[in-house]
């Protein structure tokens, strides 16, 4: 009898299925968006493009990055402890390169590919364009950081399936047919994307692009005059191409005059809302009380994080007069932290923790002064004991009945900028005075440091 009934069953449900295919296949799931029901708006390519702003920049998408933004540079040391690991393995000499993975990630790279097979396919307005270089800008981003790690690349512009052998086992293309590539996916990301409504954007932009362009640039310019020669060099070049590239994509944004200095250096890294700072590039804004606390910004809550500043870091600032401290008078040592920003450059007072400073502001009013650093034990430790001032808002959220979790996030500014005009044309050689007033010195001139002058720069005999 159950034989009977299963029969029966199947019979039916093949007569309904055959008599219903056509309308129950061509409908979309109801669970998901489906390719035909996308595509359509320039809000579907900005909902798109949402997800993938967190694989861009650390801490987009959720709570901010609470290490230091200068770890794995020679100017932050971390805790081991922190997240179990070292960050500056390279630096130390002592990375491990594995058999596999490493970052040899594409997922970041075949989403981007994915949205610009689709992205015409949206009907013709006014921000179509500008989304579309957003992913050209995207696509570049992580081809640098991939870049950064193996130098020769696949260079992959389709989303790559299962069986695309000749793709997934392809070789790899030369690095300077990678930077090639980076830069030709940044100039259209330029040619394509708008100009931001005003300094401080929350948004990828034109100026974004060409910033990071000279970035790029400057990286490989340096990379390739310095490894010339040598197996990791590019033959026939000495990287005078990509460091005036860097320099030309530097001063479109000079010259475009949306971006000025902050007239007070400490207080752009400590605001929760940058939005009419014109020293802005790029920022991220944080809501925590709206969103939940995994959308706040956890430096401020967490700081110092187990790191410090190095003392190469704090010795490499200048005295007020304008010269190194192994050649100054006014230079007071370093034997304790109540001298080290005597006579020094205004910015390391900015940067640099001492006795006096203040440490906390509660709702009532009382301030709490820093005394000495913690250099043992818990997050809130410092393990040189140069303790940063950066990214610290001292003042106590009621809210939050702690530091608030709203300090924004800076991307990229506008010094940054002078910087990278500066040294491009350092670095080829091309430097001259006009160039040092329109970069380094605007620079100085805000802390009311002397001018850096061409013809009587002081050499450091300690620097390494």
């Amino acid at each position: 009898m159950k034989k009977i009934i299963y029969i029966l069953f199947i019979f039916t449900a093949g007569v309904f299925f055959n008599s219903c295919t056509e309308d129950i296949l061509d409908k979309t799931p109801l669970d998901e968006i489906s390719d035909p029901d996308f595509w359509k708006t320039e809000n579907d390519l900005q909902l798109y493009l949402n997800k993938l702003y967190p694989a861009v920049f650390s801490g987009w998408g959720g709570s901010g990055q609470a290490p230091s933004p200068d770890l794995g540079t020679d100017i932050i040391l971390e805790s081991d402890l922190w997240f179990g690991s070292s960050y500056t393995t390279r630096l130390d000499g002592t990375t491990n390169v594995p058999s596999t993975g490493g970052g040899w990630s594409w997922d970041n790279v075949r989403d981007v590919n994915y949205f610009l097979e689709n992205a015409d396919l949206a009907e013709e307005s006014s921000l179509k364009d500008h989304y579309i270089g957003e992913g050209y800008f995207i696509r570049a981003w992580n081809y640098f950081n991939l870049l950064k790690k193996f130098g020769d690349l696949p260079i992959v512009t389709t989303v790559v399936n299962v069986d695309d052998d000749e793709i997934l086992y392809g070789s790899r293309s030369s690095r300077s047919d990678v930077v090639d590539f980076i830069i030709s996916d940044l100039d259209m990301a330029i040619a394509k994307m708008e100009y931001a409504a005003e300094a401080g954007a929350t948004r990828l932009n034109k100026d974004v692009a060409s910033l990071f362009k000279a970035r790029v640039c400057l990286y490989e310019g340096t990379w390739e005059k310095y490894h010339a020669g040598t197996d990791f060099g590019v033959a026939g070049s000495d990287g005078s191409t990509y460091l005036n590239a860097a320099a030309v994509a530097a001063k479109a944004v000079m010259d475009g005059g949306a971006f000025m200095l902050h007239s007070d250096y400490e207080s752009v890294f400590n605001q929760t809302n940058l939005s009419d700072n014109k020293e802005i590039i790029l920022w991220r804004e944080y809501d925590y009380l709206t969103y939940g606390k995994s959308y706040g910004n956890d430096s401020q809550v967490m700081w110092p994080n187990r790191s410090g500043y190095t003392r190469f870091a704090v010795r490499s600032y200048l005295c007020t007069d304008g010269n190194p401290i192994s050649v100054s008078s006014l230079y007071k040592g370093d034997l304790g932290l109540d001298s080290i920003e005597v006579n020094r450059d205004p910015r390391l007072a900015a940067t640099i923790m001492v006795p006096g400073d203040v440490l906390s502001i509660d709702v009532d009013g009382d301030t709490t002064l820093f005394e000495v650093p913690v250099v043992l034990g818990g997050n809130n430790s410092c393990v040189t004991a140069y303790e940063g001032q950066k990214y610290r808002n001292v003042n106590i959220d009621a809210d939050e009945n702690n530091f608030t979790r709203n300090t924004a996030k800076i991307i990229m500014r506008y010094a940054e900028v002078l910087l990278i005009y500066a040294e491009a044309k350092a670095e080829l050689g091309t430097i001259s005075q006009s160039d040092l007033d329109m970069s380094i010195n605007l620079l100085r001139d805000r802390v009311g440091m002397p001018h850096l002058t061409l013809s009587s720069i002081t050499t450091d005999p300690d620097w390494p």
